[in-house]
């Protein structure tokens, strides 16, 4: 989504209008989740996507019109047709699609600029559009405390909006101040803390970054640690060494230590001090022999089983192969499963908080 919102504010600093396409409701396993976007500039290229297949075709065909027209539509698609049916997808939903022209209005530079820069931060916010006469009836966006960062929305909206703000657990519509909006959250990026810069960190750094982690590689040797080997980094420190690796680099509850260093003595220092912060998940790379004899020096070392239980030890899922490349994806697909299960716990958290704010405002399917 990062490089959807970059290329929206590319469009507006050239002066130039682009039609905006997203799912913002639906049933069933409609291809796209709510919030998936499609975006159509003004020389006919598009970019991003709202799941494809027939549900593309038509939203493609309602952008251009929209570009044409400046008038915004929304449209459901049923896509439940029998398996016989000469359909390039069957997904047995329906999704609910709203199309509208973004123009490079103050409001709307000033929103998705703000987007921009709360994103490259990595901090939290909840993107406010009206669809009932198109973002220009009310865009905003406000902070996880509900404050009105950017925008132009009604007191009420905003006021409404905001109880959503911090436990809004994914996108939908909501009804604010009597109008319908689509409320889009977007959450801090989980960290991942790549310990080592070696042949198997480069192609994790790479597919953590396309899966949606926020990267910081972390190495003593500037030959392996800088930017020419980790492009899609964050962030790439070249440390004194590694006795100190989290010194200024705390993580926390959500974040994940993944271990790939270049060898099993600089494997324990990092994982004592791994042990010593909040991070939601550590993981270890090595043969199973070799890292059970580490997590054995562990429980020498005084840590508790408990804490040493904490360690994915080898880490990655077992999906076969042994080159950097397979070794990286297996390693993702874990940090990805269990990022997957922090948000479902959270989700579960926030929702019994959310459920007295927004039973009367949250309305998820288009009625």
């Amino acid at each position: 989504m990062r490089d959807l919102i970059d290329a929206i504010n590319r469009v507006f600093d050239r002066n130039e209008s682009l039609v905006a396409a997203a799912v913002v409701a639906k049933a069933g396993s409609s291809p796209g989740p709510a919030g998936a976007r499609l975006l159509l500039f003004d020389d006919a290229d598009i970019a991003g996507t709202v799941g494809g297949g027939p549900l593309e075709g038509r939203t493609i065909a309602a952008a251009v019109e929209t570009m044409g027209t400046g008038r915004s539509q929304r449209f459901e698609m049923d896509l439940s047709g029998d398996i016989g049916d000469e359909v390039d997808a069957i997904c047995g939903g329906v999704a609910e699609i709203f199309v509208e022209r973004l123009d490079p209005t103050p409001a709307n530079r000033a929103v998705f600029r703000t987007l921009a820069a709360r994103l490259a931060a990595n901090q939290g916010c909840l993107l406010v559009s009206a669809l009932e006469d198109g973002g220009a009836a009310g865009r905003g966006l406000l902070d996880a405390a509900g404050r009105l960062l950017a925008g132009n929305l009604s007191e009420s909206a905003v006021r409404e909006a905001g109880r959503l703000a911090a436990t809004l657990p994914e996108a939908g519509i909501a009804v604010l101040g009597g109008g319908r909006y689509f409320l889009e959250p977007f959450r801090r990026a989980d960290t991942v803390y790549l310990c080592g810069a070696g042949h198997v960190a480069m192609p994790t750094a790479q597919f953590a970054a396309m899966a949606g982690f926020r990267v910081v590689v972390l190495d003593d040797r500037a030959a392996f640690a800088n930017r020419e080997r980790f492009p899609l980094a964050d962030k790439v420190v070249v440390l004194p060494s590694f006795t100190a690796c989290f010194a200024s680099h705390g993580p926390d509850a959500d974040a994940s230590v993944v271990i790939v260093s270049r060898c099993h003595k600089q494997d324990r220092t990092i994982l004592v001090q791994a042990l010593g912060t909040d991070a939601g998940f550590i993981g270890m790379i090595g043969s199973a022999r070799k890292t059970a004899a580490v997590l054995d020096e562990m429980l020498a070392k005084g840590f508790s089983r408990r804490a040493v239980a904490r360690v994915r030890a080898p880490i990655g899922l077992p999906i076969g192969g042994n080159t950097p490349v397979e070794i990286a994806i297996s390693i993702v697909a874990e940090l990805i499963a269990a990022r997957t299960a922090r948000t479902a716990r959270t989700a579960r958290r926030a929702g019994q908080a959310a459920i007295l704010a927004s039973t009367a405002a949250f309305q998820g399917v288009a009625s």
